[in-house]
C-alpha cells in the first residue's frame, strides 16, 4: 500500500502544473541520475520525485505523508507547494515523547518548508496515509525546542489541513 501511495504521489506531482520546490523539480537532462539525486537528498526515489516521506530509520508503522500543491497564503489559494523532508533520529524520539505525553500515537514527524513563500495566513493540506474524516488529529510544531499546538483546519479521508506559519519540524498525532 505504501509503495502504491508513493507512486500515486509521484504521478500526481509529475503531471501537475504546480510550482514545486527546487529539489523536486528535475531538469530533463538529469532524468538519468534521479537515483543519485534521491540519495543526496536522503530519500528513496519515489519519496524524492513525489515530495513525500514514507520511511525513516527506527520508526515502524510510519504514515506516508506528502504535500499537495495549492497552498493557501494571505488567505488566497496559490500554486505554491510545501516541501516535506525527513528529520533526524533525535527529532523522531522527541516527537514520540510528545505523542506519549498527550496520550496519542505519532503518525509522522517531518520537516516542512516553503522557500520563498510568504507564510502570512498560510495553510497547507498534507496527504496523510491512515487518516479518515472525523479522526482526532493533533499537530504540533517544534519552536526553539518546545512543542506548540498548530491549528488543524480540517481532517478528511487521507488529508490533514493545518495552519502553516513556521518552517520547521511538525508532528502529527492521532
Amino acid at each position: 500500500m505504501k509503495k502504491f501511495l508513493a507512486l500515486s504521489f509521484a504521478a500526481a506531482l509529475t503531471f501537475s502544473t504546480a510550482v514545486c520546490a527546487a529539489e523536486t523539480v528535475v531538469p530533463e537532462k538529469d532524468f538519468d541520475i534521479l537515483d543519485e539525486l534521491a540519495i543526496d537528498a536522503e530519500k528513496s526515489l519515489p519519496e524524492y520525485t513525489s515530495n513525500a516521506v514514507a520511511v525513516m530509520d527506527g520508526v515502524y508503522d510510519l504514515a506516508v505523508v506528502a504535500s499537495g500543491s495549492n497552498m493557501v497564503t494571505e488567505g488566497k489559494e496559490t500554486n505554491a507547494t510545501c516541501i516535506v523532508d525527513k528529520v533526524d533520529v533525535a527529532a523522531i524520539r522527541y516527537a514520540q515523547q510528545k505523542a506519549a505525553q498527550v496520550g496519542g500515537n505519532m503518525l509522522t514527524v517531518v520537516n516542512l518548508s516553503a522557500p520563498g513563500v510568504n507564510l502570512v495566513d498560510a495553510q497547507v493540506t498534507l496527504a496523510v496515509e491512515g487518516v479518515n474524516a472525523g479522526d482526532a488529529v493533533s499537530v504540533y510544531k517544534c519552536v526553539k525546542g518546545e512543542w506548540e499546538a498548530v491549528n488543524v483546519a480540517a481532517v478528511a479521508d487521507g488529508a490533514v489541513t493545518i495552519a502553516f506559519d513556521f518552517q520547521g519540524i511538525y508532528t502529527l498525532i492521532k
